[in-house]
């Protein structure tokens, strides 16, 4: 068994000496039960005087919560300590889900940003550890709905192939609320709708790669035909006029 040194005891038994005037060490001599607190009966190791300490739970109030969720909202009752003090950004847990207040209500029913447990009279509440992603698939004139559910910092890039129950699907574009975007990625927790086309075929990526490459050799263009005839009569005019001249 290790030894535990004298300064760790007196570290854990700190309290306001009535005679000395400040917090000192002290040596417990009695514990007794009082109801959900306890009394200690203290000797302080500075003055040798003697004399209690009482540790009681702070007093507890219901406090109404509104908790929104993928899209619902529902309201519950919690007990809170008395002095317990809500901020808005605060995060809390509950019932293995992450919450963040959003909105601390009070009884005439403006808000504030910091208010103690027994004077507000809602505490709104948004569930932050999971978001909902909506998705719309396009394929010709026939479109379709889904949603999802993923991390807040996950991220969707514009152009990216999308795996879903129906098959493939390319990412081609986000709509944060304020705008769509066709380039670039944006967090779960920053889009309102992200819209999914099919991915083009291997004949359709062909045909854009062709239209990509433009007027060169080879290709077909408005025109291909009369050119590639004028440039045949060039080579031959050229091939006749060097057989004269090497006669």
């Amino acid at each position: 068994m290790e030894e535990t040194s004298e300064e760790e005891v007196e570290l854990d038994n700190f309290a306001l000496c009535p005679t000395c005037k400040e917090e000192v060490s002290h040596q417990i001599l009695r514990t007794t039960e009082k109801g959900k607190g306890v009394d200690h009966l203290v000797q302080c190791n500075i003055c040798n005087g003697v004399h209690k300490i009482e540790l009681r739970p702070p007093k507890s109030t219901e406090v109404r919560f509104t908790l929104s969720e993928i899209g619902d909202s529902r309201q519950i009752m919690m007990e809170i300590d008395v002095d317990e003090i809500f901020s808005l950004g605060d995060q809390f847990d509950h019932d293995e889900f992450i919450f963040e207040i959003t909105r601390l209500e009070m009884p005439d029913a403006t808000s504030s940003n910091r208010v103690s447990a027994e004077d507000v009279r809602m505490v709104w509440a948004t569930r932050v550890d999971k978001v909902m992603v909506r998705l719309t698939f396009t394929e010709g004139e026939e479109s379709f709905s889904d949603t999802i559910m993923c991390e807040p910092d996950q991220e969707f890039h514009c152009g990216a192939i999308y795996e879903h129950s129906s098959g493939l699907w390319r990412i081609r574009a986000l709509h944060s609320g304020k705008g769509r975007s066709l380039n670039g990625k944006m967090k779960a927790a920053n889009i309102r709708r992200v819209f999914l086309h099919l991915p083009p075929s291997y004949e359709d990526a062909q045909e854009k790669r062709r239209l990509e490459r433009g007027s060169w050799k080879g290709q077909n263009f408005s025109g291909r035909e009369d050119h590639q005839e004028k440039i045949r009569s060039a080579n031959i005019r050229s091939k006749k006029v060097y057989r004269e001249r090497s006669e």
